[in-house]
């Protein structure tokens, strides 16, 4: 086996230059000009029992004579701090004459042995290089450098075994992801035949010494280390040359050894990202437009596009290297060399779907369904009885739902039927899909907000057990747990909470965590949406009722009156002599009245005036709303208790 060369490497980083002053020798005087230890980046040996034969080489730059006479050079190591040498001074290779040292394992661990250090001991010490030439002596600075003694047990040298060296490593991460590439060495032996090695499989760049790896994965087991060529994708895209070896270590000993190392190359292909850019930007290669990755080579994008539009791919944003078009000679497959633009004819929405394993591309006009059901486990995969989103029109849906735990769902865009139903990408968690789709599983049981974006392509079901207020009002203070919302179990949430003008709050479904906050939606006012949100504003001071409709992912803010007076067929529906209610407390008011069977009532916040007058939600019965209300009807002949509560968005009548 080779042995390992240890160097300490003391760069000779510029000649020394004279003295400004010029100095002037007689035939008979010699000189030496002073010369310095440049710092190395290794400064910590341990010495490996197991290859007393390898060496640490310490150089340093040659003290110049000023005439004739040739210096020759001492090694001298100090204990930190001390003036005094501590080891048998060494003279450099040669007899002096050279400016360097060269030092066996055995010999080095031999010194410091003598010098009363025990095995495995780590020595402190500091080395200085004398230059002699007789008739004057220079010495350098002193350099730091810990050196670990020979310990009871150490590791033989071993060899790397594959893959052989300056070998090339074809990764196909596209066509064969699951392929591997395994890493392999020799079996390495301890000095006294026990002891367990563990190694480590070292990566760097070329010219590195291991010190700060690329990158260094722990092997279990083995002398082997096996990765997929995904696996080799993710680690090495940005690596194409690269230096390996393989670090053995004594478990509880101090004893390592490196392999020799050997070079490869890698021949990663991979994308990870892609742009799309044609007609429709100006093909401005930097404003083109970014598709979503599913982290396997496959890449989608949905947009708007006029008739007869062109465009082709780029890997990077503002740069038309590499860039991909179709296969002129073979539709439906990309190329990089002799590419087409991709052409669509009408004006539409379409999804773009790129594909390098397979190197083809589609191009589907996309039109988003106006109609959505679930169906799954939740009601026994029925597609008569499947469950309706909202529609919001702009090609959002949504749904809350009270789901059992291990719940299964998809999403059909007509009742009845199978056809052209919706599903997760199994390869891109979020997406959706409708070929190779799986269904969707809720794996914590509780109430979700379900919705679907037709925009992005995209499914996604929020927790909304509960839900709490954070803003300007509590000091953004996502741990106050007294800014819960009141549930009504259906999906809406009501609060009544004072502002002061201008305002600004969010929603977060969990006291003390930020983690699915939602806010609202900055392209659409009034609306609610989790990511890129906008926070809530409040234009004007004053009490409000806060509701919240994950059903309809809105919200609206409508300030509660100080007042309540109830109008309708018990008197005349005269707004003008409408009862008082009694206000127990904020937002809380109630009344007896003596109802018929027949009579039918709402609530003004002003005597004498139909302004901003307050009902029963049509969409919620039971809950009060102030714009598109229904009248409320009495249960029966009697005299009742109606109350309406503003903190809970509700009106009784008992």
């Amino acid at each position: 086996m080779k042995n390992i060369l240890y160097k300490i490497s003391i760069i000779l980083l510029a000649l020394f230059v004279s003295c400004t002053e010029d100095v002037e020798f007689s035939s008979d005087t010699e000189a030496l000009n002073s010369f310095s230890i440049v710092e190395s980046t290794v400064s910590s040996y341990v010495l490996n029992s197991g290859t007393p034969e390898n060496i640490i080489e310490l150089t340093w730059n040659k003290a110049i004579p000023g005439v004739s006479k040739t210096p020759t050079y001492k090694v001298l190591f100090f204990k930190a701090g001390s003036e005094t040498p501590e080891f048998v001074i060494f003279p450099s290779n040669n007899d002096g004459k050279e400016n360097k040292l060269t030092l066996t394992f055995a010999t080095l661990d031999e010194a410091l042995s003598a010098a009363g250090y025990a095995a495995g001991e780590t020595a402190e010490l500091q080395w200085q290089v004398v230059a002699s030439n007789g008739d004057v002596e220079v010495s350098t600075s002193k350099n730091n450098v810990e050196i670990v003694r020979f310990s009871a047990n150490g590791i033989k040298n071993f060899n790397l075994l594959s893959p052989t060296n300056n070998n090339i490593i074809k990764a196909d991460i596209y066509g064969d992801p699951n392929g591997e590439v395994t890493f392999s060495w020799e079996e390495a032996a301890t000095t006294t035949g026990s002891g367990t090695i563990e190694y480590t499989l070292l990566f760097d760049e070329l010219g590195g010494d291991f010190s700060e790896p690329l990158k260094s994965f722990n092997v279990p087991s083995g002398t082997s280390f096996t990765m997929t060529n995904t696996q080799i994708g993710q680690e090495f895209a940005d690596n194409a040359n690269v230096i390996w070896t393989v670090k053995a270590k004594i478990s509880d000993d101090v004893s390592e050894l490196k392999a020799e190392k050997k070079y490869l190359n890698w021949d990663v292909f991979v994308i990870n990202e892609l742009y799309l850019v044609g007609s429709h930007n100006g093909w401005d290669n930097a404003t083109a437009n970014a598709f979503t990755s599913n982290g396997n080579g496959g890449f989608e994008l949905q947009l708007d596009l006029s008739a007869d539009d062109e465009f082709k791919f780029l890997p990077t944003l503002g740069s038309w290297d590499g860039d991909w078009g179709e296969d002129p000679d073979n539709p439906g497959k990309i190329v990089q060399d002799g590419e087409q633009n991709i052409k669509v004819a009408n004006t539409g929405t379409y999804v773009i779907t790129v594909d390098f394993p397979t190197l083809s591309v589609t191009v589907k006009e996309f039109t988003a369904p106006d109609d959505l059901f679930m169906v799954g486990s939740i009601n026994g995969w029925n597609n008569a009885t499947a469950i309706p989103f909202y529609n919001d029109g702009n090609g959002v849906f949504s749904l809350t739902y009270d789901f059992s735990a291990n719940d299964e769902f998809k999403f059909l865009p007509t009742l009845g039927a199978w056809d052209g139903d919706w599903g997760e990408d199994p390869a891109n968690a979020g997406g959706l899909i409708q070929d190779g789709e799986q269904n969707i599983k809720i794996t914590t049981a509780g109430k979700y907000v379900v919705i679907v974006d037709f925009n992005n392509l995209t499914v996604n079901a929020s927790a909304i057990n509960n839900l709490y207020s954070v803003g300007s009002h509590n000091g953004w203070n996502n741990g106050d747990a007294t800014q819960q919302f009141y549930s009504s179990g259906n999906g809406v949430f009501t609060r009544v909470q004072t502002f002061d003008a201008g305002a600004e709050f969010k929603l977060i479904p969990t006291s003390g965590s930020w983690d699915g906050d939602w806010a609202e939606n900055p392209e659409s006012a009034g609306k609610l949406v989790q990511d890129g949100e906008s926070n809530i504003p409040v234009t004007n001071a004053g009490t409000y009722m806060i509701n919240i409709d994950f059903n309809t992912l809105s919200f609206t803010l409508t300030e509660i009156p100080d007042n309540l007076f109830l109008v309708g067929s018990p008197n005349g529906w005269d707004n003008a002599t409408a009862p008082a209610f009694t206000k127990l407390s904020e937002g809380v008011f109630e009344i007896s009245q003596t109802l018929l069977s027949s009579d039918i009532f709402k609530f003004l916040p002003t005597l004498g005036s139909w302004d901003n007058d307050w009902g029963e939600n049509p969409a919620y019965p039971g809950m009060l709303v102030r714009d598109g209300e229904n009248n409320v009807n009495s249960p029966g002949d009697g005299t009742f208790n109606i109350t309406v509560d503003f903190t809970k968005g509700t009106v009784t009548v008992l």
